[in-house]
């Protein structure tokens, strides 16, 4: 029996082969939503989350200024 994968886990399970985070230099992943971001340093090595940072946490909410202008685009 064959299971189907979408597309999306395709293309991440092929670039997951290649693209692999080190202590020295660990991935960064970015995922955007439509009204965040979530943002996540990743050691490959020892399989750990180095950083976490979501727009949904306060201390970062309250930094954001909305309204799409240069003065948002700062922080």
């Amino acid at each position: 029996m064959t299971i189907k994968i979408s597309g999306r886990e395709k293309r991440h399970l092929r670039l997951r082969k290649r693209i692999i985070g080190t202590a020295e230099r660990p991935r960064l992943n970015v995922r955007r939503s439509l009204k965040n971001l979530f943002i996540q340093i990743i050691d490959d090595s020892k399989r750990v989350t180095l950083l976490s940072v979501s727009t949904t946490d306060k201390n970062i909410r309250s930094k954001i200024t909305y309204g799409g202008n240069i003065k948002a685009a700062v922080l």
